[in-house]
């Protein structure tokens, strides 16, 4: 236990405090009565439980869920932009801010908060950084960007809860950054993936060399789809291993807070990440039907929040392709796969569904592709789909690879095109690699 904090408070943000049986008799309890304060106090899920005709009691069980219908980001939209809206069950006066999605797919999504959410939220992060390996002897760069993105001061807050030592650095300046995390002797750093590997490519262009100038020994990368892969590259790339750790991702989105939903451990490999069953209930369903999909089946997240207190969120559609199924190792909570794509950036081409998360897991696998875009012309005469990819190591050989396995994870036949170092865009904050 840390010096100064209290068993409770320790307790919730310790991994491993619960066991099986006791987390879901948390979550039960937790579930009745977020259901019952959400009916009572916000005015939308009031209008909900009326209009199919349950009262909160109906619901007695995390099975029996299914009664209530989706809440959607349509919905947040319309009920809840800017400041909550209808959604907000608690009042106005005990509110302490917001946060919101940056709003490139329209609208954006606004989360409330009150001063009992950010304690929380706060607690959340610090069992993610607890669980991914950090301690109160690191010193953190925190390169999500601050602000109205939930990144940077969800990250923080949970940094100064573990009592490690917080370089508030944000996105930019990437080379003075360099220069930094080299001064300061930094342990970990965050960020997005693209972003971090971008770091790492600036490091080299100042002859700044990984394992021998610096002391990263955790990335916790967030934020955008990623892939094993990806993450492989940033281990490589800044010497994590090196030192006995790695790249391990956390998982959030504003609607439920933000980061500190659901974190990768050390026994993950990459392809897990622990979801904290005493804070949400996740299902995954079938994105067309709605139906539940069976464990290990792949389908959408759904959540619903059971500690939330300004917003509430029964039964989000989350949009991200996921699977769960239950622990195999020393912390209770159950597991998603990490995740694999996000509805919201389907791309139709000639009646295909593109995934770009699929795209980038098969192109960053090949260590001699440095950056790549993805280019869609669905133009009625010459639609075309065209992968850039830039390497100093161009080969026929590449290119056929990356074709058939592109057409493997698409089910459309793209062109390849290579291009020289240093000719695509690097990205500070979510990668856009999508050109339409």
């Amino acid at each position: 236990m840390w010096f100064g904090v209290s068993q409770k408070q320790y307790d919730e943000t310790n991994p491993v405090a619960l066991k099986k049986a006791e987390l879901k008799e948390v979550q039960q309890k937790r579930l009745r009565a977020v259901l019952k304060r959400a009916y009572q106090n916000s005015a939308y899920y009031h209008r909900v439980f009326e209009s199919i005709r349950i009262l909160p009691d109906d619901i007695k069980s995390v099975e029996e869920l299914s009664k209530l219908p989706f809440t959607t980001k349509e919905e947040l939209r319309k009920h809840g932009y800017p400041a909550g809206g209808d959604f907000l069950a608690t009042p106005f006066e005990q509110l302490v801010g917001w946060h919101m999605t940056s709003g490139t797919t329209g609208t954006p999504v606004v989360n409330a908060y009150t001063q009992g959410d950010i304690m929380v939220w706060t607690d959340l992060v610090a069992r993610c950084l607890i669980c991914a390996g950090v301690t109160s002897k690191d010193i953190v760069a925190n390169v999500y960007g601050y602000g109205l993105f939930t990144g940077g001061i969800g990250l923080h807050q949970g940094i100064q809860r573990v009592c490690a030592k917080v370089i508030p650095w944000g996105t930019g300046r990437t080379e003075t950054l360099v220069t930094r995390l080299k001064e300061f002797g930094a342990t970990v750093i965050t960020g997005t993936p693209s972003y971090e590997l971008f770091i790492a490519e600036t490091a080299k262009k100042l002859g700044i060399d990984a394992k021998r100038d610096l002391k990263l020994r955790l990335a916790i990368p967030g934020a955008e789809a990623t892939s094993k892969f990806m993450l492989q590259r940033i281990e490589s790339e800044l010497a994590l291993t090196e030192r006995g750790g790695g790249a391990r991702e956390i998982y959030g989105l504003t609607e439920a807070l933000g980061p500190g939903v659901a974190q990768e451990c050390p026994e993950d490999s990459h392809e897990w990440m622990h979801i904290w069953a005493d804070h949400f209930v996740a299902e995954v369903v079938d994105p067309e039907s709605g139906e539940r999909v069976s464990e290990g089946e792949k389908g959408e997240l759904v959540l619903t929040t059971l500690t939330k207190s300004a917003m509430p969120l029964l039964r989000y559609r989350t949009r991200d392709i996921t699977v769960i199924t239950e622990s195999d190792d020393e912390i209770p909570h159950p597991k998603i796969a990490t995740i694999t794509g996000r509805l919201d950036d389907v791309i139709f081409y000639k009646g295909a569904k593109i995934y770009p998360s699929a795209i980038n897991q098969v192109v960053m696998a090949h260590p001699e592709v440095l950056e790549y875009q993805v280019v869609i012309d669905n133009s009625a005469l010459n639609p075309s789909f065209t992968v850039i990819v830039e390497t100093a190591n161009p080969s026929e050989e590449l290119r056929q690879k990356l074709i058939e396995e592109i057409s493997g994870v698409s089910f459309a036949r793209p062109r390849v095109e290579f291009v020289k170092p240093n000719s695509l865009p690097r990205f500070e904050g979510k990668s856009n690699r999508v050109r339409r």
